[in-house]
């Protein structure tokens, strides 16, 4: 519709519902007078509303509020300016005023269904549900031949959890449309949240004697019964459904799925395999069938593993275009820890498509874990170049680098990653942690502890961090009892790591409180510090503050042992005296 036919419209809906008073023409002079004043107020009136009518039409909506408003204060009694007002005052999320001009619409003109229909709506959506089932009523009662109006009130019962009344409506509207599969699946639903297993179960026999060989409805049943704690019974529909329907695919999904959260791991693998090579699956639905696996292959068995990975194999076979049944593929043996064969299909999939970035993160992960920091740092700068605002490759890169003890190159990408302000938390508490790493190993000690503040400040709980910022104010013997009070946190978070219990112990060495340092030591030690020749050192310095120097020198020994060889360390061993930084 163009707009002149619009204004046409809008004048004739404003001639329909404006309340117009005849009055006699007088003879005189005065009364002409009047008379004239009356149609030149008229008239401008009129232009004023299709000025605010314009303005409404062409999207200028402050103007036609404007105008609107100025209008209904000598036009009381036009239903259709108070209508588009709550059309604006809507569409602005002005909720009062828009219900309150919709309803002033519908009170001066209540035959008119579109004033109605928006007066309800904003009930509906102010949740005002009483007032919008007598709306609803209204309507019906002068429409009875809409369902939509049925429809419609039937779902405002279930927004208002009222499912009795909802399923009176469900069924009013049945008895006017005749058998009709969605609503009775409606119904069913309703009867599940209400606990009436029986009425959903009868609701979907319905279905079935219209339709006896549609396993859907076998299938609905039996959750039905699991949803109503009926186990016995939803066994009984899942044996049908098997005896009946053993080749059809949705039978065949819906028993994997039955058997999954049952543990019954060899039929789950059974059926897992026929949906695998059943040819009328779609590759996608194979998919979303197997990604529940990937959270099993932590803990099943080798084999149950390696049967999962044939699964996934086997789509990515059948469809080798398939981006998506090669990144599942990939995924599969990522998860399955067979990482140098997921790195080649990872690997596959970039040669098509560099455009998701998972597969990246996938591929710097690997080569992280394995200290591969060559590969890091090559595929973090391709990444970039497809990425350039993703904080996670400069992440990567700016980890690889302090791994490599390179701390100055990793503080540009670090940073650059921070400047990039991750929505993920978690990752950004990292960034800084990591900076404040960098920034200690390249002694601005300011910058380091203002970076821990900013990780800790996002992540309060984070124990690693924790221990780390504690464990490098002990080195420099500077502000001991925070750095005490961080490790005793780290601990408390994970009590038995040998990193955090060297950490505590260390800062009571440097606290002076030697005896309850050589018990955090050793407990440290016997937490799987058996190898570390760190922890020899920091005992036999403990030793020698108390004075049992023979001990002392004994642990130094150990710590040469096991694989420390630091300047200070032979010349303790080689003295038998402490020398500290």
């Amino acid at each position: 519709m163009n707009r002149k036919i619009h204004f046409i419209a809008a004048l004739l809906i404003l001639f329909a519902s404006c309340k117009v008073s005849k009055k006699p023409v007088s003879s005189t002079t005065k009364g002409t007078a009047n008379q004239l004043n009356e149609k030149a107020d008229a008239q401008k009136d009129l232009t004023l509303f299709f000025d605010a009518e314009k303005a409404r039409l062409a999207g200028n909506n402050v103007v036609a509020l404007k105008l609107y408003l100025e209008y209904v204060k000598k036009n009381t009694n036009n239903a259709t300016a108070y209508y588009n007002m709550a059309r604006i005052y809507f569409q602005k999320k002005e909720i009062n005023n828009a219900v309150k001009y919709a309803a002033l619409a519908t009170k001066i003109d209540p035959d008119n269904k579109y004033f109605q229909e928006l007066y309800t709506q904003l009930l509906e959506y102010t949740n005002n549900a009483k007032q919008a089932e007598n709306q609803y009523d209204a309507l019906i009662k002068k429409n009875p031949d809409n369902e939509e109006y049925l429809y419609r009130k039937a779902m405002l019962y279930v927004k208002s959890k009222e499912y009795e009344k909802a399923i009176e409506s469900l069924n009013e509207l049945e008895k006017k449309s005749g058998f009709n599969e969605d609503l009775i699946i409606q119904k069913k639903s309703l009867y599940q949240r209400m606990g009436k297993t029986d009425l959903a179960i009868a609701e979907l026999k319905k279905l079935r004697d219209v339709e006896p060989n549609g396993a859907q409805y076998i299938i609905m049943m039996a959750d039905v019964y699991e949803t109503g704690n009926q186990q016995a019974n939803a066994a009984k529909m899942y044996e049908e459904l098997e005896a009946k329907y053993p080749n059809e695919p949705l039978a065949q999904v819906a028993l994997a799925q039955y058997y999954l959260e049952n543990k019954n791991t060899e039929q789950y693998n059974k059926f897992m395999q026929q949906v695998m090579k059943n040819k009328n699956l779609d590759v996608e639905t194979k998919i979303a069938l197997i990604i529940p696996s990937l959270q099993k292959l932590e803990n099943d068995t080798s084999i149950e593993r390696n049967q999962i990975i044939e699964m996934a194999k086997s789509i990515s076979e059948e469809s080798p275009e398939n981006k998506d049944a090669m990144a599942l593929y990939a995924d599969v043996l990522y998860y399955g820890k067979k990482y140098n064969e997921a790195l080649t299909e990872y690997k596959k999939y970039l040669k098509l498509d560099q455009s998701k970035f998972n597969i990246w993160s996938q591929i710097m992960s690997i080569y992280l874990d394995q200290q591969m920091h060559d590969s890091v740092l090559s595929y973090g700068n391709q990444c970039i170049s497809y990425f350039p605002n993703n904080p996670m490759p400069y992440f990567f890169m700016g980890v690889t680098y302090l791994q490599k003890k390179e701390a100055d190159k990793a503080l540009i990408p670090l940073n650059k990653a921070a400047e990039l302000e991750p929505e993920n938390p978690l990752l950004y508490a990292q960034i800084y942690a990591s900076l404040g790493d960098a920034y200690n190993a390249t002694q601005k000690y300011e910058l380091s502890d203002s970076c821990f503040e900013k990780a800790l400040k996002i992540l309060p709980d984070d124990a690693t961090t924790l221990n780390n910022y504690a464990y490098y104010l002990s080195l420099r013997k500077n502000k001991l009892d925070k750095a005490e009070k961080m490790s005793k946190k780290s601990l408390q978070l994970q009590p038995d790591s040998k990193s955090f219990l060297d950490t505590y112990g260390w800062i009571l060495y440097q606290q002076g409180k030697y005896t309850e340092a050589k018990d955090y030591i050793e407990k440290a030690i016997k937490a799987g510090g058996q190898e570390d020749g760190t922890l020899y050192e920091h005992l036999g310095d403990i030793y020698y503050k108390l004075n049992e120097v023979d001990k002392a020198k004994e642990n130094w020994k150990k710590a040469k042992e096991k694989g420390e060889d630091s300047p200070l360390l032979n010349k303790k061993m080689n003295e038998g005296k402490l020398y500290e930084n």
